[in-house]
């Protein structure tokens, strides 16, 4: 059926009116975190110098770039593998695997070749900016890389979530010239205002007009269909000052993909650090107004100057003012007293304050170290950082990351980028063949650091059964030692192929046995008949005859 412009239009504006109170915060957010950000209730089509000069205190706006960043960097680093695709868990053929791992390395170079590091980037800046980030990823049919990314501003779309909390539907406001709009969709549906900025010389390049782009479940479709109207996520562009549809069509997976920093209550928008930090923020700039206000004052102090004083007071540096001594009416500083140390404490309170909030420590922790520490002193207070960090991280792999790259994989497929999939990762589904989806293994740093506080537990574990085995041995097979070896190689990022499957590992384990038997069996052999030629005649004859035989 249809979409009913009428119901799409409704829908948004109730979509906006709920997010009105998020970008209030948002825009508050952003004169003090991310002055570039700052057009989400006030919008400016110029850039404006004034919001980066009245941010006087850079703490919260560099710290929000150094956990975005630093998110890339551990996360995503854009010069190191920092995913790979498994077959699923009921495929161990070396087939999967490999055809897999190259469909990895085909993915890794095509991410690297498009836009996505710049994009996410900004998408970073946002999610833990403003707590929710959301970047669109669709192929394209001219870059080489055949994909293309979008960050999408905060204040430009509206989110709902389904009954499991995972963001599923999005409607998106865009500006568009009438240009632009007749490029994209074409004459046939476009509205009379629109068609005459199209013939105004002087309107047609300027004149924008809103578009929304509305992404959510398909309802209302037939599944044995696999036209664009009855895929399972639809797509309606329309014109809602105009009451227009666009264009209507679907897509397989919702190519918008929004993740939050933290959740907040029971809202579809989340939470980030920024709320915690922006109070803190707004008092390191007025205190770093008010500290100016001193240092100046102490620079260049007010001076007192008699009435009875003739000439000019010299201000500069070697100038000579002249007055009488006799007369009492030497020039005087006064309203100096004002003491930047105590400022300069609250200062530097407040920024801690800030830097905790964003993590600063975890990403700068090493330049942060002021004594010499061991290395177990620094695995430890990395733990205790990623233990923090380690929540929003985990969100940020499966609400964004994890579906990103099934998107990609299946854009892939679509474009033929990958080689022929062996039989065994193909499955029937829907009247046909489909190839199997992966399973996502993160390989990143900080997906390694947060895995590996189970390896710690591990081997703390295997310290505290030392002293019980002395008294106890059989204490040993409380611990599946082979899968505990694989387990710690996975956390530590160790290829997949060079870890023995556990039917590989049996296999070597019954060869051994059985080689082991056979060495025993010829190592008995081999004492027999050493015995036997060190024994006398009369001795043979004697075991001959006990045996029932007789020595010829």
């Amino acid at each position: 059926m249809p979409a009913d412009i009428q119901q799409l239009c409704e829908r948004n504006a109730a979509l906006k009116a709920d997010r009105a109170a998020y970008d209030s915060l948002c825009q508050e957010l952003a004169e003090v975190i991310a002055p570039r950000k700052a057009q989400i209730t006030n919008r400016d089509q110029t850039p404006d110098a004034g919001r980066e000069r009245r941010s006087r205190n850079s703490t919260a706006a560099t710290c929000n770039m150094t956990l975005a960043q630093g998110c890339m960097a551990y996360a995503m680093p854009f010069s190191e593998r920092w995913f790979g695709m498994e077959p699923p868990a009921d495929l161990a053929d070396d087939a999967s695997f490999k055809w897999y791992a190259k469909c990895t390395e085909i993915m890794l170079a095509g991410l690297t070749s498009s836009n996505f590091y710049t994009e996410i980037h900004e998408a970073c800046l946002d999610r833990s900016g403003f707590s929710v980030g959301n970047i669109y990823v669709e192929e394209s049919m001219t870059l080489p890389s055949g994909l293309i990314f979008d960050a999408v501003p905060v204040g430009t779309y509206s989110i709902a979530e389904n009954p499991e909390k995972i963001v599923d539907t999005v409607f998106r406001e865009r500006e568009m010239t009438a240009v632009q709009l007749v490029q994209e969709f074409g004459e046939e549906r476009m509205p009379a205002k629109v068609m005459e900025a199209l013939k105004d010389n002087a309107k047609r390049h300027t004149q924008k007009f809103t578009v929304v782009h509305a992404v959510y479940p398909r309802e209302d479709r037939d599944t044995m269909k696999l036209d664009a109207l009855n895929m399972g996520v639809a797509s309606c562009w329309f014109l809602p000052d105009h009451k227009v549809l666009l264009r209507e069509g679907g897509y397989e997976s919702n190519p918008y993909l929004v993740s939050r920093y933290l959740k907040w209550g029971s809202s579809a928008y989340g939470w980030c650090p920024g709320w915690h930090a922006l109070d803190p923020a707004k008092y390191l700039n007025r205190l770093e107004f008010l500290m100016d206000g001193v240092a100046e004052v102490q620079l260049y102090p007010r001076m007192l100057i008699p009435s009875t004083l003739e000439g000019v007071v010299g201000m500069g540096a070697g100038d000579v003012t002249i007055y009488n001594p006799f007369q009492s009416a030497k020039p005087e500083v006064w309203g100096t007293e004002g003491r930047i140390d105590a400022g300069l404490e609250r200062l530097q309170r407040r920024e801690q304050e800030i830097k905790d909030a964003y993590h600063y420590d975890l990403f700068r922790m090493f330049s942060q170290i002021t004594k010499q520490m061991t290395a177990r002193e620094v695995a430890e207070r990395a733990t205790e950082n990623l233990v923090l960090f380690s929540p929003t991280f985990l969100r940020m792999q499966w609400e964004w990351l994890e579906p990103m790259l099934q998107r990609v994989f299946k854009l892939y497929l679509r474009q033929r980028r990958f080689p022929a999939p062996p039989p065994s990762v193909m499955a029937r589904e829907g009247g046909g063949a489909q190839v199997r989806p992966p399973r996502i293994q993160f390989t990143s740093r900080v997906a390694l650091a947060i895995r590996s506080l189970q390896s710690s537990g591990f081997m703390n574990l295997l310290e505290s059964l030392q002293p019980m085995l002395a008294i106890d041995p059989s204490v040993r097979h409380v611990v599946k030692v082979s899968q505990a070896a694989r387990g710690l190689g996975r956390n530590f990022g160790v290829p997949e192929e060079w870890l023995s499957s556990e039917e590989e590992y049996q296999e070597i384990i019954q060869g051994e046995q059985q080689a082991a038997a056979q060495q025993a069996q010829v190592q008995g052999a081999t004492q027999m008949v050493n015995t036997a030629s060190k024994l006398r005649p009369e001795q043979i004859e004697a075991v001959a005859g006990a045996l029932g035989g007789k020595m010829g």
